[in-house]
């Protein structure tokens, strides 16, 4: 499989990551129930800035995950790979839309990461273990 369409994938599957967990952390955070809700706070986050985010979110991890990867241990070891893909979930979930002002504008310092991030490890860890295996799967497919 060319390299590019490789890496392409890896970008789709992260964004899409990205967006889940946006789209799933806004609706518990609104309604108290797992659903797709995109945030729209007019004039200051719209939903064209929530599917940029988490293109932008998808290309941080797919970055971490290039670098990773350049390591030739890593790179001829599964688990290795796994751990890099992993890493690179976590990160593009860390980085995932929606902005923190979606739900109010007094964050304290590390408040958005303990309460938007830490605090939905729930979400956070089955996501990043999907796209883990996602990954693999078609990376075995495609070979």
């Amino acid at each position: 499989m060319p390299k590019i369409l490789s890496r392409l994938l890896d970008l789709l599957l992260l964004s899409f990551a990205a967006a889940l967990f946006g789209a799933c952390l806004t609706s518990v955070l609104s309604t108290g129930a797992y659903g797709w809700m995109i945030p729209d706070a007019p004039y200051v986050y719209e939903p064209p800035d929530f599917y940029a985010d988490a293109v932008l979110a998808g290309l941080a991890g797919l970055i971490v995950l290039a670098l990773a990867e350049r390591f030739v241990r890593l790179r001829q070891s599964s688990p290795g790979r796994a751990l890099a893909t992993f890493a690179a979930a976590l990160l593009a979930l860390y980085l995932a839309p929606p902005s923190p002002q979606v739900f109010g504008n007094t964050w304290a310092p590390g408040e958005a990461s303990r309460e938007l991030f830490l605090a939905q490890l729930h979400m956070v860890l089955p996501i990043a273990l999907a796209v883990t295996a996602l990954r693999w799967g078609l990376q075995r497919l495609l070979r």
